[in-house]
């Protein structure tokens, strides 16, 4: 097949990326955004256990500038949550840092609302939470339309702020481990509003890896602006038997209704014939980046 000179650039970053293929390191130092009691801590811990450091970051990029800047050994990062979709900060962020997606792990979300010593329901009046939180916790809150709702960044961030305070008049929603480590009242449980509410956590590093039992491989590319392009691509995987697990669309910056495509698929695959799965995706694109062969969660 004959690629062209961008595509050729395309396929010369893959054949580096997996010239860097490494074994997995031993996880010392863990970053993730937000503070103890976060969800994306729990995730980490999930993954990794208990006997890592784990950093906090401010935000989503300062965990990516971390792992690619050698300050971090792995980052946490939510990129779905099966109630709200993508988070969509993220995927825009995986563009422009070129960690590499080396696992994954599912967290099931249970919202909880915490209020100081003192608060009960009916003394709460102003509620703090990520907007997901909120979302995800609408029919609870439905209840209480008197409520005001603060946006926070992060959840674990709004209860260390309920708590400061320490004013029976605020609340936040977070996790029952954020109530531990800030010492507050669980004023209801299990508020989300779907019982089976999961965040889906990639796991970044500064290389991809060849961790046992990879089957997942998620990609990212841009199409020529002709008819059938995507049912063209979308082929090589029906042929291929490979199921495609999720496809999301993405506008891209200072390109005006146009807009690039993040996909991931699973399958039982070797590398040599992975070789041949980016090789005909790559022709059937105009621009491509591989993110990650990891093992699905």
């Amino acid at each position: 097949m004959v690629f062209s000179n961008t595509q050729q650039a395309s396929m010369a970053r893959y054949l580096e990326m997996r010239g860097k293929l490494r074994a997995p390191k031993k996880a010392g130092l863990v970053a993730y955004s937000g503070i103890r009691g976060c969800y994306a801590e729990a995730a980490g811990v999930k993954y990794f256990g208990p006997d890592c450091l784990y950093i906090p970051h401010k935000g989503f990029e300062d965990v990516l500038k971390s792992v690619s800047g050698g300050g971090a050994d792995y980052g946490v990062l939510p990129i779905e949550n099966s109630t709200t979709g993508a988070i969509n900060d993220v995927y825009d962020l995986l563009i422009r840092y070129r960690a590499a997606i080396v696992g994954e792990v599912l967290l099931p979300i249970r919202h909880c609302l915490l209020g100081t010593k003192d608060a009960t329901l009916s003394t709460v009046r102003t509620v703090y939470s990520h907007e997901q939180g909120f979302y995800q916790s609408r029919d609870f809150l439905a209840k209480y339309p008197d409520w005001a709702q603060v946006p926070y960044h992060n959840t674990a961030v709004a209860a260390k702020f309920v708590a400061d305070e320490n004013d029976p008049e605020k609340a936040a929603i977070a996790s029952e481990r954020a109530a531990e480590i800030h010492g507050l009242k669980i004023l209801a449980r299990d508020i989300n509003a779907a019982a089976c509410n999961t965040t889906r956590f990639i796991v970044v590093a500064k290389h991809p890896e060849s961790r046992p039992g990879r089957d997942k491989i998620s990609l990212r590319f841009i199409l020529p602006d002709e008819p059938g392009a995507l049912y063209h691509l979308l082929g090589i995987f029906e042929k291929e038997n490979l199921n495609l697990s999720k496809i999301e669309s993405r506008p891209i910056p200072d390109s005006r209704w146009h807009y690039q495509f993040f996909l991931d698929f699973i399958g039982d695959i070797d590398q040599a014939r992975l070789d041949k799965i980016i090789g005909a995706v790559m022709a059937h694109t105009k621009a491509f980046a591989f993110l990650g062969f990891y093992p699905k969660g």
